[in-house]
């Protein structure tokens, strides 16, 4: 909700303008305007030669502000329509029409209108420093922003063709960054620790490989009890708890004797394959060998079988 200007004095309102609408938005925000009012600028030299002149009133009939604009710095224009809005609002709570002397002086004359006239000078001027200084503070905070990006962007730039080396200070901000508002050093600083803190929590603990992948030291024990992590040069020791499938006196693959060595005693007695006393030995490849050809006999002679009782049918 805005508000209708009237500019019967034809003021140039190119720079006062917005801050006619900030205004009015932070008065409207604060107290809730029923309806908006008319503010209109008004000129009368002669009012201006008088120096105890009207600067400004409020007409509760048609809800108009009207401002005195000759001779007048356009703050103090700002001022007189905050004052006259607080009476604008209080017309509209039905709180302005109090009865009793209206007339010149009625200040010290109507102690009901002197509440009233209290209530506008103090309140009016309270909101109006209240957008005073937060639109300053917006502006000095975007203006600090701007000057530190510039003053970032020039000393990276110095320090890439090593003109500058500038020193940080214990919460990584340099001489620059500390002229900053209080609220964008602490940014800055917390935002430098959480980037320091992320780097150093990738990186791996010294003298090893990280913790969450070493083995605990009671399951080393118990693999070197169970032989998993024992160095294995003989063909038992690949069989340590599968001895129903390790026999020494078997042949295995990966077993190679010397030309001449007999299979059973390992020693040069000529027996390369065959009996050594009164047992006979076969490699296992060989033992493999012949139950495959035993197995491929027995298929051919079922499908035989298969075959003749089809025809027989």
């Amino acid at each position: 909700m805005s508000c209708q200007i009237k500019n019967n004095a034809e003021l140039d309102l190119t720079d006062l303008q917005p801050h006619l609408d900030g205004m009015y938005d932070h008065f409207n925000q604060k107290l809730g305007f029923q309806k908006p009012p008319v503010i209109v600028f008004d000129s009368d030299p002669s009012n201006q030669s008088n120096v105890l002149g009207k600067t400004a009133y409020y007409d509760p009939q048609s809800l108009e502000v009207h401002i005195f604009i000759d001779g007048r710095h356009p703050k103090d224009m700002l001022r007189s329509i905050a004052h006259e809005l607080i009476h604008h609002h209080q017309n509209m709570e039905g709180r302005l029409d109090v009865g009793g002397y209206n007339g010149p002086g009625y200040y010290l004359e109507n102690d009901k209108m002197k509440k009233i006239e209290q209530e506008a000078m103090l309140k009016g001027n309270a909101i109006l420093r209240e957008y005073e200084d937060g639109l300053k503070l917006k502006e000095m905070n975007e203006m600090s922003l701007k000057e530190w990006k510039n003053n970032e962007l020039n000393g990276l730039l110095l320090k890439k063709f090593g003109i500058l080396n500038e020193s940080k200070d214990e919460n990584g901000l340099t001489a620059g960054q500390k002229k900053l508002p209080q609220a964008l050093q602490d940014k800055i600083a917390n935002k430098k620790s959480k980037s320091k803190k992320s780097t150093d929590d990738d990186k791996p603990p010294k003298g090893g490989a990280p913790a969450a992948v070493e083995v605990d030291d009671e399951e080393k024990e118990k693999d070197l009890e169970e032989g998993r992590l024992n160095a294995r040069t003989t063909n038992a020791d690949k069989f340590v708890g599968h001895e129903d499938r390790y026999q020494p006196d078997r042949i295995h693959e990966t077993e190679e004797l010397e030309e001449g060595t007999c299979e059973k005693c390992g020693k040069e007695c000529g027996m390369k394959e065959g009996s050594c006393g009164d047992k006979k030995y076969i490699r296992e490849a060989d033992v493999t060998s012949e139950n495959l050809k035993r197995s491929i006999s027995n298929v051919l002679k079922e499908s035989r079988s298969i075959r003749l009782k089809i025809k027989r049918k």
